[in-house]
């Protein structure tokens, strides 16, 4: 791709923006960078020759273009970005404009939840091995910032939503796993297979040559005609996959791969997480990975932050921080790896979704709902009829309230099912936020106990 003297246009000013800002600027391009937010105050631009728009997205700015390159998230939907589209000029992803320019392997890793899981694990596998690889994608670092790197990489190991799927027409990855596919998004695709396509394009433009990793029951479901070689894996005890449980293991079996891991000497051992490491294993090892060291990296992981993250205990109450749930599915994964006497905490940014899927668990473990943040009353209607639900305002309340009516030996869960930017920046600020407030009630508890012993 040709970019000397183009004039491109960047939509989202966030950590990508500013990487492909970099990369563009070096390849000669005529850039303008464009937000519909306001400036930040402490925004500034490492590049005099870079022009800002901010506040909006002017039509004619668009229009002026040669090229329009979309940060992650960005809805392709916007009129501005419809009408350059409708007029000839090029719309495509970070995603895109990066696997022009890139010249090693990618394994690819996208579904709707277990993605951040399965990548870093994957990437673990592959630099325990020796292998000098580049984690990131919609994850940590962006894909651009390879292009641009000195660095000698071998691998890049990518994760990779359906945002950047739908803006990357010719995406190929050597190897990919779709991890499963669920209601979400939905308010940002327009429709339920908008979202599906989106997902299964990670494999369209694989060749016989490559691997997909797939969760077997998806393979009933293909919207798409698949050229790869395809190894799937299973939750369930099933040996036609290739990688499956059974009896308390995690067994993979193929031509080339043949290990069998007891589920007792892992850490984490919640049955979502099991699913993952059953893919990254499946991933690492189409990359080269000896079976060895695919077992010793998931022997030593511990889970990642945000994703059922023990938040501390106090007086006896338990706090998890599942703040990464940002979807249905991924809170029914986290109810089902309790055994009950749950304080639910749930609300946010509503995405779309099936919150009945979630009635049986939640009327089995479930005490209370504390539903918070824009959708709760939402939620505190949708799940009335199966228990108690309570509405309150922030996620402070939340944690307050459900404090105050939990005993000894209840599980205080924050897995909103929600995105977080009604009252934080994402979700990790909404789990630190989450991590601070029963960090505030320990300090408080153990205080009060030690002026009372006194």
């Amino acid at each position: 791709m040709e970019l000397k003297g183009k004039k491109v246009l960047i939509v989202g000013a966030g950590k990508t923006g500013k990487a492909l800002m970099d990369f563009l600027v070096k390849k000669g391009a005529q850039v303008t960078l464009n937000d519909r937010k306001n400036a930040p105050a402490d925004f500034s631009l490492p590049n005099s020759v870079v022009q800002t728009v901010w506040g909006g997205h002017p039509e004619d700015l668009f229009l002026s273009m040669d090229l329009i390159v979309l940060s992650p998230g960005v809805p392709i939907h916007l009129p501005a970005i419809q009408s350059a589209a409708n007029h000839g000029i090029p719309v495509i992803g970070e995603l895109e404009l990066a696997s022009r320019f890139l010249s090693l392997p990618v394994i690819a890793v996208t579904g709707t939840n277990g993605k951040t899981t399965t990548t870093t694990l994957t990437g673990e596998m592959l630099k325990n091995a020796g292998i000098n690889t580049f984690v990131g994608g919609n994850i940590g670092r962006p894909l651009i910032e390879l292009c641009a790197s000195p660095a000698s990489y071998q691998w890049a190991v990518l994760e990779i939503s359906s945002f950047q799927l739908a803006t990357a027409p010719h995406f190929h990855p050597k190897v990919a796993a779709i991890l499963n596919i669920e209601p979400d998004h939905l308010d940002w695709h327009p429709t339920l297979e908008d979202y599906q396509q989106a997902k299964w394009a990670i494999a369209k433009n694989m060749n016989a040559s490559d691997s997909l990793v797939l969760y077997a029951p998806l393979l009933a479901k293909r919207l798409t005609n698949l050229k790869c070689s395809i190894l799937t894996f299973t939750d369930s005890d099933n040996n036609t996959s290739t990688a499956y449980i059974r009896e308390g293991k995690l067994i993979w079996k193929s031509p080339t791969l043949s290990l069998v891991l007891p589920i007792h000497e892992l850490h984490a051992q919640q049955t979502h997480i099991l699913i993952d490491m059953l893919a990254a294993g499946l991933l690492s090892h189409a990359a080269g990975v000896p079976k060895e060291v695919i077992s010793d990296t998931l022997r030593s992981f511990r889970g990642l932050p945000h994703r059922m993250e023990f938040a501390g205990e106090v007086g006896g109450i338990r706090f998890i921080n599942d703040s990464k749930a940002t979807n249905v599915d991924a809170v029914f994964w986290a109810l089902k790896s309790l055994s009950g006497n749950v304080i639910l905490l749930a609300g946010g940014l509503w995405k779309g979704g099936n919150l009945p899927v979630l009635f049986p668990e939640v009327k089995a473990k479930v005490k209370t709902v504390i539903a918070f943040g824009k959708s709760a009353r939402m939620f505190r209607d949708t799940f009335h009829s199966v228990t108690r639900t309570i509405e309150v305002t922030t996620l402070a309340d939340a944690v307050s309230t459900a404090y105050h009516l939990a005993v000894p030996g209840d599980t205080i869960l924050l897995s909103p099912a929600c995105a977080s930017f009604d009252q934080f920046e994402n979700y990790k600020e909404r789990g630190r936020a989450f991590m601070s407030i029963v960090d505030t009630l320990s300090t408080k508890q153990n205080g009060e106990k030690h002026v009372s012993a006194q």
